[in-house]
C-alpha cells in the first residue's frame, strides 16, 4: 500500500486542471463537471483535488474503484472524499483516520461489504474521526451480504448520516465493536432476501470484543479480544428492519464466561426517534448495557408468541455473571420513555440475571401491547429503583387502528 501512495503520490499533476469527463462504470453514465489538481493512479485520473476534498473519478473495473479509493482515504491526514456516481467495488473500502465520505444518494455496490477498518491496538483511539455521509451502500447480490456491511472497531468520533444500507437477514448493516462517541442518523438499515424462523441476527448491532462475537478481531490478534465493550452510542432517526433490529451483545456461552466482568457492560446507548422492526426476533435487545435511554421510537416485532423472549418487542438484560454495582445515579439508569411497543411474550422486558440487580428503571409514557395479553405488556424485574408511570396498556393489533386501552399508571420503589 505504501508503494502504491507512493505511485500515486509522484503522478499528481502540478497544475490546475478544468475539465468535464464521462465516466461509466457499474452500468452508470455520469457527466460530471470537475475542477482541481488531477490525481492519477495507473496513469489514468481518479479524482480533482482541492486542498484537502478529493472528487473522485470512477475507474471502469470494481477491482480499480476500490484500489484507487482507499489511496485516496488511507493515511491520518484530514480528507474528504466525494463520490460523485454510482460506482462498483470488489471488497471493503479501508478508511483512514480524519476521513469524511460524501456519497449523495449514489449507490455503493460492492461484491463482498462496503467499510471495513483492521485495528492494530485494543484502544477506542486506535481508529477515529470517520464520516460518513449518504450513499446507498449494498451487496452485488439480490438477496444481499450473509456478513457484515460496515464494520467499525476500536474506534471513535464515527458518524454515519443520511445513509441506507442493505444486507441478508443473516447479516449486519452496521456492526460497532469496542467504540465510542458513535452517531447513526437519518439512516435506513434494510435487510434483504427470506427471514428464516429462527434468525436472530440484527441489522445493528453494538458488540463487546471477544473470539464469539468479534471472530475477525480474533484472527488479526488474539490481544484484540479482551471484553472491551461500546460506550456513548447514538442512534436517532432511523428506520430499521431486520430479523433483530438493534442488538447490544454480551459475550458468548461457555468458555466466553470470562468476558461477562462489571466492567465489560456497554454504557450510554441512545435510541431516539426511530422506528426499528423485528422479524424473527426482538426488535430492540440491549443484553449488557449498565445505562441506556430509548424515547420517541416506534418498536414492533413481527415474531410469534411461542418463540418466547425472543417475541419481546423492547428487552433490556442483563446476562448471567458479573454486572456492575447497582445504583440509582445517572450513571446507571435504564430511560425507556413515550414509545410505541408492540411485542409477543412482552412489549418491554426488563430483567437481571447477574450478580446483581439493575439500577434506576424508568417506564413512562409508552403505549405498549403484547399478544400474550395486556398483563404482559410491561415487566420489569430486579432492579433497585423501578419507575413505572404513564403509559396505556393496549390490546394487541399489529397494525394500526382504534381500540381499548387501559391507562398504566403505577409508581413503585423497591
Amino acid at each position: 500500500m505504501r508503494k502504491l501512495r507512493k505511485i500515486l503520490l509522484s503522478t499528481i499533476f502540478a497544475l490546475t486542471v478544468s475539465t468535464t469527463f464521462f465516466a461509466n462504470t457499474a452500468g452508470t453514465q455520469t457527466v460530471t463537471a470537475a475542477s482541481g489538481t488531477a490525481v492519477t493512479f495507473k496513469r489514468k485520473v481518479i479524482a480533482y483535488r482541492t486542498g484537502s476534498v478529493y472528487n473522485f473519478v470512477p475507474m471502469g473495473n470494481a477491482a480499480d474503484n476500490r484500489r484507487a479509493l482507499n489511496l485516496l482515504m488511507e493515511g491520518n491526514e484530514k480528507k474528504v472524499i466525494n463520490i460523485n456516481n454510482n460506482i462498483h467495488t470488489d471488497t471493503y473500502l479501508r478508511p483512514g483516520n480524519n476521513t469524511t465520505i460524501n456519497a449523495g444518494k449514489h449507490t455503493i455496490t460492492s461484491d463482498k461489504g462496503v467499510i471495513i477498518n483492521d485495528p492494530t491496538a485494543a484502544s477506542y483511539t486506535n481508529f477515529k474521526n470517520l464520516t460518513i455521509n449518504g450513499g446507498i451502500w449494498k451487496n452485488s447480490s439480490s438477496s444481499g451480504l450473509a456478513g457484515t456491511m460496515m464494520r467499525i472497531s476500536y474506534a471513535s468520533n464515527i458518524s454515519t448520516n443520511n445513509a441506507t444500507v442493505y444486507t441478508n437477514y443473516k447479516g449486519h448493516g452496521i456492526e460497532l465493536i469496542s467504540c465510542s462517541n458513535v452517531v447513526v442518523n437519518n439512516c435506513t438499515l434494510k435487510a434483504q432476501g427470506k427471514c428464516s424462523k429462527t434468525c436472530v441476527e440484527e441489522q445493528l448491532q453494538i458488540d463487546l470484543s471477544s473470539p464469539t462475537t468479534a471472530p475477525g478481531l480474533y484472527r488479526l490478534s488474539k490481544k484484540l479480544c479482551n471484553g472491551t465493550p461500546c460506550k456513548n452510542i447514538t442512534v436517532k432517526n432511523c428506520t430499521i428492519q431486520g430479523a433483530r433490529g438493534i442488538c447490544a451483545n454480551f459475550a458468548g456461552a461457555g468458555n466466553e464466561a470470562k468476558y461477562r466482568k462489571a466492567r465489560n457492560y456497554h454504557s450510554n446507548i441512545t435510541i431516539e426517534n426511530c422506528n426499528v422492526t423485528g422479524i424473527s426476533a426482538e426488535a430492540i435487545a440491549l443484553f449488557n448495557t449498565k445505562s441506556t435511554t430509548v424515547k420517541n421510537c416506534r418498536i414492533t416485532t413481527k415474531t410469534p408468541k411461542s418463540r418466547n423472549s425472543y417475541s419481546v418487542g423492547l428487552a433490556v438484560a442483563y446476562p448471567k455473571g458479573s454486572a456492575p454495582k447497582a445504583t440509582t445515579k445517572t450513571k446507571n439508569v435504564i430511560s425507556l420513555t413515550n414509545n410505541t411497543v408492540k411485542g409477543g411474550q412482552q412489549g418491554i422486558f426488563v430483567r437481571s440475571n447477574a450478580s446483581k440487580k439493575l439500577g434506576t428503571v424508568i417506564v413512562s409514557g409508552n403505549t405498549v401491547s403484547a399478544k400474550k395479553g395486556k398483563k404482559n405488556a410491561i415487566k420489569v424485574l430486579s432492579a433497585k429503583k423501578v419507575k413505572i408511570a404513564k403509559n396505556k396498556i393496549k390490546k394487541y393489533r399489529l397494525e394500526d387502528s382504534p381500540f381499548n386501552f387501559l391507562n398504566f399508571n403505577v409508581f413503585m420503589l423497591n
